[in-house]
């Protein structure tokens, strides 16, 4: 579990509201897909040496089919390493400050990007197909003021109810930093407007 210490350039009262990967149906679905490919050598054994009668003549051919053997379960574990990877480090936080969204890309490649509440101004969440609405996961959007890349939770469980609280969590946000504005007769660093999220229909 990510601990709360570990965040960068925390605050005094930050709190972590929610901590999100991928639902857990997705990494299922991929390790089934794995485990019979892993089936494939012994099946197409089988199915030569049973239905076409081949067997191996010579030392040679058994040192080549093992080393076949051998090579289709490395790239095996090396492909199947790469999507656990890709599946655990790919992660979203949403705490009572800002957005942190974490992705892995390739094995020695990691990008952090952190949103400030202050600056989301819509947030929306999609579900598309049959599996992500009986599992209820889909991905959350959430735009942020003069950026045009949307920030993106991927395949996340509860998508709507996740919207829902972090359009909370910036109105709240929002109020509390007004409420500071005012008693300090300030404006938000790096003078930036604060805007309302627009709700979700």
């Amino acid at each position: 579990m990510f601990r709360l210490k570990y965040l960068p350039h925390k605050e005094a009262d930050e709190e972590i509201v929610f901590f999100l990967r991928r639902h857990p149906f997705i990494l299922w679905r991929v390790l089934l897909v794995y485990f019979f490919l892993a089936l494939v050598p012994l099946a197409a054994y089988f199915i030569i040496k049973n239905e076409l009668g081949f067997t191996l003549q010579g030392e040679l051919e058994l040192i080549f089919i093992r080393l076949l053997v051998i090579s289709f379960y490395l790239f095996w574990w090396l492909f199947l390493y790469y999507f656990w990877l890709d599946y655990y480090l790919d992660v979203w936080l949403v705490t009572n400050c800002r957005v942190i969204n974490i992705e892995q890309k390739g094995l020695f490649n990691r990008v952090v990007a952190e949103h400030k509440l202050f600056r989301i101004q819509d947030v929306r969440s999609e579900q598309k197909g049959i599996m992500p609405t009986f599992l209820n996961y889909g991905e959350v959007h959430i735009q942020t003021a003069g950026a045009e890349k949307v920030v993106v939770f991927e395949e996340v469980p509860r998508p709507h109810y996740v919207a829902q609280e972090i359009i909370k969590l910036v109105e709240n946000h929002k109020i509390k930093m007004a409420r500071e504005i005012s008693l300090k007769g300030g404006s938000p660093s790096g003078g930036e407007k604060i805007d309302q999220p627009e709700r979700i229909e």
